[in-house]
């Protein structure tokens, strides 16, 4: 490795203009190609593949069709059962209804129940009453319609919504997004209204919003960030442009090898970008410093740089292939946008590591050389000389309580850790005083639950039961008491099965009779019902699987439940299961799936893999440490300073009960890989100083501290600093996994600083 970078670095002093030429055309080839770049917020990519739950899930939206595709636009007035507001519903009826992409409007207006005369289907206000009487009757004929209480009206009737269904060939971001600026127009023409929008596509759409202005809002504070660090390190122009233009040309590569990939803008890869520019910026870094400091040895600028490359070259490659190893370990998980995550940005680690290697060597060929009065100046007088001679003191007068203190340190956080939670749940990425939080909040509060919840009823074929399937008295029995009994969980809230509709036209059946609001007892009744009101394909569509090969074997409770944690919804799906096994028999089976368990499971799912991931990485990075090093001894050292600050970390998520989710079980693996690279620079560098110290372990330590300690400050100032900037996020799991990386540098770079020093004397 080492031979080859010093003949690609000969070859290249010498055609610093042709190499240059090289990288423009290439980069602006990529420029071109990156805007192709194209978005895919699907909340299916998240999905695992080969699992067993996705698989009934995807089947359950065949038979049935989407249960994410329900819009509410929750409504607060006067009154919603006023002559003047359901004008203005009715008039707003009209206006959703002509939005393009949106199926079906259900509200007050156009509502219909079934007529105690015929049982037909009729409209409550068809045309809006102008006496009180009549709307008084309307309004009392709604409520006692169990099937749209919670739905479209409120318990205590103060509280109305609007329920757009939208188009299955519209249920993507972009046409969501437009459906909903048109709903927000429309709204707005009522501002007398108290609006609150929630839902699956409500909230699928904002999330998209959050990430895409997490993308563009990060960059500007993270290149900011790398001027001030930059300037303070270098003092110059060049030491403050040429690291950036290294990681932009970086930046676009990697977009522009992402499209070619066919990958897409994505829940996962719309942090690229950022990230890229937070860790591609290292190997800048440590070129220019190294450069720098061989131009205080050598007059010739030329030399300066073959030693440069020649003493760090192999040390900043093995450092991208850490980090990157860090990324890639996230292959291992079975879902493929996490697997597209850390490749591509794996891939631009690497390519930040070409880029500086192309880049830098070329332009500071062809720039005049710094004078050494201002190089040593800026070196021995810095506050970083200052404070390295501090470190140096320290780490000679006190091993023993370092090791000390990073011992009991360990010990705290193993305390802690042992307290980390690993349920979350959906909403939990939001915080209290977000819009789309309070409105979902509100319209639990108000309107029952919102996130679906989905139980399927199938009749095993070949059973006597499975006469006429759905229709069959004694299945409709089963069905009921499963509804009942999935209605008395707490966290469950309004449910709707072909049950709700049976019991309703036999009230209806008997002129509106309440006593009559249950179930048909023979399979005479529930045939004269469904003679009376028609074909049952359209009359159950959506609740039954009307479609031939199935002949009505499966139906559907359609729920809605709180936003609970994955813990309680195991608890929740297990107590529903264990209640079916024991009191529906042989001849029906349950299955629980709808969006919300299938996110909650995929967190969790993804939790495991985060961890097996991890595990992946450290021991790639170790065996890495041991061909580097070509020492056990090195390379277990190499790896302790950077498993106290995972320990770090996890101490933290305990004691402030930082959940161990997706974002937050990804940053040991990340961070890790990140963390380890300013260990190799150290062991590297003081692997020479020793050779060139005839083995005084002290004055190693010492002249290692004093070069490369710079490089390692520097460096972890940036990207500590960048990482920081996440906690800008409107995005908890953002915050919590910058804040996280951040935490296990800064840990890493005092391990580096103090904890391996002191423990290398002892080796």
């Amino acid at each position: 490795m080492k031979r080859s970078l010093i003949a690609y670095i000969q070859w290249q002093i010498g055609h610093p203009k042709t190499v240059l030429a090289f990288l423009f055309m290439i980069t602006l080839v990529f420029a071109g190609i990156s805007t192709g770049l194209q978005f895919d917020f699907t909340i299916e990519n998240l999905f695992a593949q080969n699992d067993p739950k996705v698989d009934e899930y995807f089947q359950f939206r065949q038979d049935f069709g989407r249960e994410d595709n329900l819009i509410y636009l929750v409504y607060e007035c006067d009154d919603p059962f006023s002559r003047a507001n359901l004008q203005s519903t009715q008039d707003l009826t009209a206006r959703f209804q002509d939005i393009t992409g949106v199926d079906s409007v259900l509200s007050l207006t156009n509502v219909k129940v079934l007529s105690y005369a015929d049982l037909s289907a009729e409209t409550v206000f068809h045309t809006i009453p102008d006496n009180e009487s009549s709307l008084e009757a309307g309004k009392v004929r709604i409520l006692n319609t169990p099937l749209l209480v919670q739905n479209l009206i409120s318990k205590d009737a103060n509280i109305a919504a609007f329920i757009l269904q939208v188009a299955n060939d519209y249920n993507s971001h972009e046409e969501r997004e437009r459906i909903l600026e048109e709903v927000t127009e429309i709204e707005q023409t009522v501002p007398s209204w108290k609006w609150r929008e929630a839902g699956i596509p409500v909230l699928r759409t904002k999330y998209v919003h959050y990430m895409l202005d997490d993308m563009i809002g990060f960059l500007l504070p993270v290149i900011l960030i790398n001027i001030l660090v930059l300037f303070l390190l270098f003092r110059s122009f060049r030491g403050i442009l040429l690291p950036l233009f290294a990681v932009l040309i970086a930046d676009i590569w990697t977009m522009g090898i992402m499209t070619l990939l066919g990958f897409q803008m994505n829940i996962m890869t719309y942090i690229v970008p950022t990230l890229v520019l937070i860790v591609g910026i290292a190997d800048s870094i440590h070129i220019i410093v190294k450069y720098q400091e061989e131009l205080a040895h050598n007059e010739d600028k030329l030399t300066a740089i073959e030693h440069t490359i020649k003493k760090i070259g192999a040390a900043i490659f093995l450092t991208s292939f850490t980090t990157a190893v860090g990324f890639l370990s996230l292959l291992v998980t079975n879902i493929a946008i996490m697997r597209e995550f850390g490749l591509i940005v794996a891939i631009g680690v690497v390519i930040a590591f070409v880029t500086s290697i192309i880049f830098l060597p070329s332009i500071l060929i062809l720039l005049p050389r710094p004078s050494s009065e201002k190089i040593m100046r800026l070196y021995r007088t810095s506050f970083r000389h200052r404070l390295l001679q501090r470190i140096v003191n320290i780490n000679n007068e006190r091993q023993i309580p370092i090791l000390t203190i990073s011992v009991g340190i360990v010990l705290v956080c193993i305390f802690f850790a042992a307290r980390v939670d690993i349920d979350s749940r959906l909403m939990e990425d939001l915080d209290p005083g977000n819009e789309l939080y309070d409105d979902m909040t509100y319209m639990e509060d108000h309107m029952g639950s919102v996130l679906p919840f989905e139980a399927i009823v199938e009749v095993k074929r070949g059973d006597e039961a499975a006469e006429s399937a759905m229709f069959n008295p004694k299945v409709m029995a089963q069905v009921e008491k499963l509804q009942t009994f999935i209605g008395t969980i707490p966290e469950v809230g309004k449910s709707v099965s072909y049950i709700d509709y049976f019991r309703e036209m036999n009230r209806s059946w008997h002129d509106g009779d309440s006593a009559s609001f249950v179930l048909p007892k023979t399979r005479a009744e529930v045939e004269q019902l469904l003679i009376a009101t028609g074909e049952p394909d359209s009359i159950f569509a959506g609740l039954v699987d009307t479609s031939f090969e199935n002949y009505f074997a499966r139906a559907r409770i359609s729920a809605r439940i709180k936003d609970i944690d994955s813990k309680r919804a195991r608890e929740i799906t297990s107590k529903i299961q264990t209640w079916a096994d024991q009191n529906m028999g042989d001849s029906l089976s349950v299955i629980l799936t709808g969006t919300t368990l299938m996110a909650l499971n995929t967190n969790q799912y993804l939790v495991r893999n985060l961890v097996y991931s991890f595990m992946i990485a450290f021991v790639v990075i170790f065996v890495s440490m041991l061909v580097l090093f070509r020492s056990m001894k090195l390379a277990l050292v190499s790896m302790v300073p950077n498993i106290i600050p995972l320990l770090l970390i996890a101490g933290v998520m305990g004691l402030f009960h930082i959940k161990l989710r997706p974002a937050t079980a990804m940053t040991f693996a990340i961070a890790f890989g990140i963390a380890v690279d300013a260990t190799i620079h150290f062991l590297a560098r003081f692997r020479q100083e020793l050779f060139a110290s005839n083995g005084k372990y002290r004055l190693a330590n010492e002249e290692t501290l004093f070069t490369t300690g710079k490089a390692i400050i520097s460096t972890s100032a940036i990207l500590i600093s960048g990482f920081l900037v996440l906690m800008t996020s409107n995005f908890s799991p953002s915050r919590d996994f910058g804040m996280l990386s951040a935490i296990t540098l800064l840990g890493a770079l005092l391990g580096d600083l103090f904890f391996l020093p002191a423990v290398i004397t002892f080796v």
